[in-house]
């Protein structure tokens, strides 16, 4: 009983990690609502039939349609599978058959992913995005505890790396939630394994570390995003680096027996690392090899130049989302506050007058754009890096001090368009990522850490260590409160004085770029904005004065409760009502459309044609109710399918992981196009081709039979040509994994039907 009693505080603050998440995703886990975003479906035909039947005509977060089109297929897929006692190594319904097990982004073999098989999928993915956030905040807490931290100090990081913008946002990519939980937790096995910290029996032990380690690598793996797991490598990597030589510096200090501290500070716990590292890389290699092998034959092997990657960078604008999150708008944001009549206001058009539902005008989206790690952790960082510079932090903090304010200077440059990153633009395979931003991940790492070391150096500060050299403590205290006070004033100044400061404003809204485009007028501009920099100008006030608080012997036990529920309020705020809770139902919607390509006989593929922009069934979209697709979407295609159908038409979407619809008219009529067996051609267009039959119409489009589509499999003799191929179609079984065929050698020659030459105009 006494030893639960001495942990009892700790599952108290791990209760709190699981209720924060818990509070900010409840409509989708003790709600009736779903975190698919299922009204987005509504923008696309045949569904967009329906949008104003079922008040579904604006989708709540547009961007967010790679949970619906990716996650919740690659699931749907997977359960199917599962269901019929098959191993999903290979998906059917995109690219005219792709390899799906091996590509690890739907996490089928992670353990957590048993959510999606327990629970129904439109439940599951709100208890599996808190499982995920619950692990992020629960292992941040334990590493800073094993960095020295005390509960307040580790409370604070926990919460921070938690909810930070780049956690929060990477809900539409439930493998990178999972995958960036385990970081903490892997460095605190390497801590433990390096210090040899006690384990049950209470002597120095390494193995069960190491056993742990290995195991939340593999977990890690399994998880299946490539691109998080490269720098969780790289960090422990860094990081294991930095201890090791730190700790070769402490002992050579204390002990001139340079060989004995050799071995035992460097050689031997380098060796039980590399072991954690082996044998978790082989836990995960049922995913991490076939994954390796399948990105060396992906599109995006060579596919972008450095200066493409750079161009998806930051633009160095961006630095004020670090301050104020929805500077640059918010997909999820219809609306905004008119301070000039006092009324809510929807966006319904810009000020070109061209339609919008949604102010966002960032350049870079907002899922690739969320860095913000509150202010609050942020002066804390600088408060713990300034004291380590100047050498008055415990020397346990100042190591860890040292490395995570470095990683997070290192990894500025490379997210921002500064040419750092050809630095790894050469590697193989990471050449892939074409993902500056990512680098987010470290850094919000980082600065986690560092506003952990922070709250401990004020406390060191307030308490009697150090109580007449407070000088950085007290200089940032008053920047923080001058500036917030600064900040209100002069948007309060700015309102009351608005008719004189209008020209310059309107000035500054027509050269911001992208502002024009996300708003109606510059009254609309200066609305919407007057409130985000209100809301940043009074976290940094809160901030202050939580700063201040701490200096004050009346509020040194409560500052610490105040400063992280801070956080918690200010990261939540930020994001708050980003991610969906849509209704369920709406996944249950059937189209007439639908329903008509169900009916069709036979083993057959379809694509859809669009040539002005308006193409029905959207990428994705047919594998919701499973015909099979030439088309697709994901970050992974075969490098050889993508060469074979830019010999149709250019691929011009390969630039957002698409295989695109069928756009110039001339490609209607390619024999290539036939091969594939493509049956059947969606459309909004009325098409006069001797080879398409239109054997469909409604819901605002159009199917057409395409007459001299291949049969899915054919002999060929030798001296034939492709009019006189033996078609095999006494297909007796087909699955996603086979497809059986009986066929006599001498059957009947039945000639495809010849496409003749006719008008491709419109």
């Amino acid at each position: 009983m006494k030893k639960l009693g001495r942990f009892s505080p700790d599952l108290l603050v791990l209760a709190i990690f699981l209720l924060l998440p818990l509070l900010l995703f409840w409509p989708v886990t003790l709600g009736d609502k779903t975190l698919i975003p299922a009204d987005n479906l509504f923008q696309w035909a045949p569904w967009s039939h329906y949008a104003e039947a079922y008040n579904a005509t604006t989708p709540h977060n547009e961007l967010l349609s790679d949970l619906l089109l990716e996650n919740y297929a690659w699931k749907r897929f997977l359960l199917s599978s599962i269901g019929e006692g098959e191993i999903p190594l290979w998906n059917p319904y995109l690219f005219a058959g792709a390899p799906f097990l091996a590509a690890g982004q739907h996490s089928a073999l992670y353990p957590f992913s048993l959510i999606y098989l327990i629970l129904p999928l439109e439940r599951a993915y709100g208890v599996f995005t808190v499982s995920q956030l619950f692990l992020a905040g629960a292992f941040m807490y334990l590493f800073g505890r094993a960095l020295g931290m005390r509960r307040g100090g580790a409370s604070l990081a926990a919460v921070t790396y938690q909810l930070c913008g780049f956690m929060l946002v990477s809900v539409d990519f439930a493998m990178i939630l999972a995958a960036s939980a385990w970081l903490p937790f892997l460095l605190t096995m390497i801590e433990f394994v390096i210090r040899q910290r006690p384990a049950l029996g209470g002597r120095p032990a390494t193995l069960p570390w190491v056993a742990l380690g290995a195991a939340g690598l593999g977990m890690q793996l399994l998880a299946g995003h490539g691109e998080n797991s490269y720098f969780t490598l790289l960090v422990m990597g860094l990081y294991a680096a930095w201890r090791l030589g730190a700790q070769v510096l402490s002992q050579r200090r204390a002990d001139s027996r340079s060989r004995v501290h050799l071995y035992s500070a460097l050689f031997k716990p380098a060796s039980w690392l590399i072991l954690m590292v082996i044998l978790g890389i082989g836990l995960g290699t049922v995913q991490f090899i076939p994954f390796i092998e399948l990105v060396q034959h992906n599109f995006r092997e060579g596919a972008a130049s450095l200066a493409d990657v750079l161009s998806w960078a930051y633009p160095p604008r961006r630095i004020i989302a670090f301050v104020a999150p929805n500077f640059f708008g918010n997909p999820s944001h219809h609306s905004y506050f008119d301070l000039f009549n006092w009324q809510v206001v929807p966006v319904t058009v810009n000020a070109f007058d061209d339609p919008i539902s949604k102010i966002d005008w960032g350049i870079k989206n907002y899922v690739e754009g969320g860095a913000y790690l509150g202010i609050l952790p942020l002066l804390l960082a600088v408060i713990a890096t300034l004291s380590c510079l100047r050498r008055r932090s415990k020397s346990s903090g100042r190591t860890s001090i040292g490395f995570f304010a470095l990683l997070s200077l290192a990894s500025l440059p490379f997210i921002f368009p500064t040419g750092t990153y050809a630095i790894i633009h050469i590697l193989p395979i990471i050449n892939q990522s074409h993902s500056p931003f990512r680098w987010v991940f470290p850094l919000s790492l980082s600065i986690a850490v560092l506003a952990g070391w922070g709250i401990e150096i004020v406390k060191q500060e307030v308490e009697g260590l150090r109580e007449t050299k407070r000088t950085i403590l007290s200089s940032l205290t008053a920047l923080s409160l001058a500036g917030g006070m600064v900040g209100i004033i002069g948007l309060v100044l700015s309102r009351i004085f608005y008719s004189r400061l209008e020209p310059l404003i309107e000035r500054t809204f027509w050269g911001l770029a992208g502002a024009p485009g996300a708003f109606p007028d510059v009254r609309a501009f200066y609305s919407y904005e007057f409130r985000q920099l209100a809301i940043a100008a009074l976290t940094l006030l809160a901030a202050g004065f939580i700063l201040l608080l701490a200096q004050r012997r009346t509020g040194r036990s409560l500052w610490v409760p105040l400063a992280v529920g801070l956080v918690a309020i200010d990261l939540a705020g930020a994001t708050w009502n980003f991610n969906p809770a849509a209704d369920p139902t709406f996944l249950d919607i059937q189209p007439e459309l639908v329903q008509f390509l169900q009916d069709q006989p036979g083993l057959w593929r379809l694509t859809t044609f669009n040539p002005h922009g308006d193409a029905p069934l959207h990428a994705n979209t047919p594998w919701l109710f499973d015909p099979q697709d030439v088309r697709g979407y994901d970050s992974i295609i075969p490098k050889q399918y993508v060469d074979y159908m830019a010999a149709i038409e250019p691929q011009g979407e390969l630039l957002y992981n698409r295989i695109q619809p069928i756009k110039n008219w001339e490609s209607l009529n390619s024999p290539l196009l036939d091969l594939l067996n493509v049956k059947y051609i969606i459309t909004a267009e009325q098409i006069d081709l001797p080879k398409l039959a239109q054997v469909w119409t409604g819901e605002g489009v159009r199917v057409y039979e395409n007459l001299a589509a291949a049969p899915r499999a054919f002999t060929l003799p030798i001296s034939a040509s492709l009019v006189a191929a033996d078609p095999l179609e006494a297909m007796t079984q087909h699955d996603p994994r086979n497809v059986v065929v009986l066929a006599s050698s001498d059957a009947a020659r039945v000639p495809r039907v010849e496409p003749k030459p006719a008008s491709l105009s419109p």
